[in-house]
């Protein structure tokens, strides 16, 4: 609607608000990746952490919270005020993990009834939370006793932990609880890593080189990262340490053509460019986040072919631009193939409310489907670098060595490295507090004499 002074400001919702009506999505099935950006858009920009930080939160610890909501209320909610239970989950957040003054958090969140138009619910949310204060001495203590409840982590997915890590299992889960820290990778075209570093140290800005990766860079606090010296102008990006570790392994040389596949949003692919004057095709089936590959191409000043494909579909794609036709065109192949994403569980924590049991089986089918066709791209003594953000072995080390022994032409290089846990075939890693993610890799080479 037009006014004498323009356009007329959409009307702000509160951080609270909207937290509530995110978390209601992903109870829905919706992720984060979806629900935030339309909400985050209405809410002044002086309070866009505060809503991330709610609702990040709060799905981090969603089945703790959970259980406590189930045990103050009387009766459940009615499906269509499911916003009204993430309310009340925001509000025992705000109290249990924040460690928000009861009575303006109290207040607070009762108060947002009137903003989703419900007053009818404010004395339940205000009856459950006073409660929660009064009582939570008696309450918490027995939610320690189950792992699912004291971690915050599915039933399934802690099961499944247990029994394939048995020794690193609650340091996974410990670190899935903890906020990631943002790390940088410097751009070797642009500057050294001790180069930036001092650039940092010069604008005030404390960080430290990280251990595994050779570009890598920790930041002791989080930023507005558009906000970085030279960003703008290709310095840095921002990357986990883990994911960093891909074009280090894969090791790329000049003239070299390399296939990205599954590659968007393009961050390992910049990062190959980054590394050596190579010719790469980097695809993924996903249209829509084709546009961050673009974009961070642009951003970086470099060029690859960009091709929206099912790389595990023979239908040509690896040709389309560029002419070639051999049949194994590539001298290296990078396939970071669709996972569970369990390793990245402290970015993503709607993983948590969203993964379920029966997806990792499809997800089993999928990859070594992709595997299959991106390894008849390659030529004859090529390397291949299969890749997962996941801790299981299921879609790691074991659907590697299920591949290699169909595959006498192939064989699994010992990766020799300070980051990890060695496997039977590859390379696992665990999310670490104040570290890297989960990542695993194995790299694989294609013998002539097959």
């Amino acid at each position: 609607m037009e006014s004498l002074y323009g356009r007329r400001k959409q009307a702000e919702i509160t951080p609270r608000f909207a937290a509530a009506q995110a978390i209601a999505k992903v109870m829905a099935g919706q992720s984060l990746n979806q629900a935030i950006p339309a909400l985050e858009s209405n809410i002044d920009e002086n309070e866009r952490g505060f809503f991330r930080d709610l609702t990040l939160g709060t799905c981090r610890w969603y089945f703790r919270l959970n259980a406590l909501a189930k045990i103050l209320l009387k009766s459940p909610f009615q499906e269509e005020d499911s916003d009204l239970h993430a309310l009340l989950l925001i509000g025992l957040y705000q109290l249990s993990v924040q460690g928000k003054a009861p009575h303006a958090a109290v207040h607070a969140t009762v108060e947002v009834c009137d903003e989703m138009g419900k007053q009818y619910a404010k004395s339940v949310i205000n009856a459950c939370l006073r409660r929660y204060g009064r009582e939570y001495e008696e309450l918490l203590p027995p939610l320690e006793t189950n792992p699912v409840t004291a971690t915050s982590h599915p039933k399934w997915l802690v099961k499944m932990l247990t029994k394939t890590w048995p020794e690193d299992w609650s340091r996974i889960l410990e670190a899935n609880n903890e906020r990631a820290p943002l790390c940088l990778r410097v751009n070797q075209r642009k500057h050294t890593r001790d180069g930036y570093l001092a650039i940092l140290l010069e604008d005030g800005l404390s960080a430290h080189a990280t251990e595994h990766s050779a570009d890598g860079i920790y930041l002791h606090e989080s930023v507005d990262v558009t906000c970085l010296p030279e960003f703008a102008e290709g310095a840095v990006s921002v990357q986990d340490e883990a994911a960093q570790l891909a074009a280090q392994i894969l090791a790329p040389k000049n003239g070299e053509r390399i296939l990205d596949a599954c590659a968007a949003p393009g961050g390992k692919s910049c990062h190959l460019l980054e590394t050596a004057d190579i010719s790469l095709l980097a695809v993924d089936a996903d249209e829509s986040r084709l546009g961050r590959v673009h974009e961070n191409l642009a951003r970086l000043g470099l060029e690859a072919e960009v091709v929206c494909a099912d790389v595990a579909a023979d239908d040509g794609w690896w040709g389309s631009d560029s002419g070639n036709t051999e049949e194994s065109p590539f001298d290296a192949i990078l396939l970071d193939v669709p996972c569970s994403a369990t390793g990245v569980i402290r970015r993503h924590p709607d993983i948590r409310m969203l993964r379920r049991r029966d997806d990792i089986q499809q997800l089993e089918t999928v990859q070594a489907e992709i595997l299959e066709r991106a390894w008849a791209l390659l030529k004859p003594g090529g390397r291949l670098l299969y890749a997962t953000c996941s801790v299981l072995p299921q879609e790691n080390s074991e659907q590697v060595m299920a591949f290699v022994n169909k595959h006498p032409e192939a064989s699994v290089v010992t990766l020799e490295a300070s980051w990890g846990k060695a496997c039977e075939a590859g390379r696992q890693l665990f999310p670490q507090t104040d570290g890297h993610d989960g990542f695993y890799y194995a790299l694989l080479n294609k013998t002539h004499e097959f």
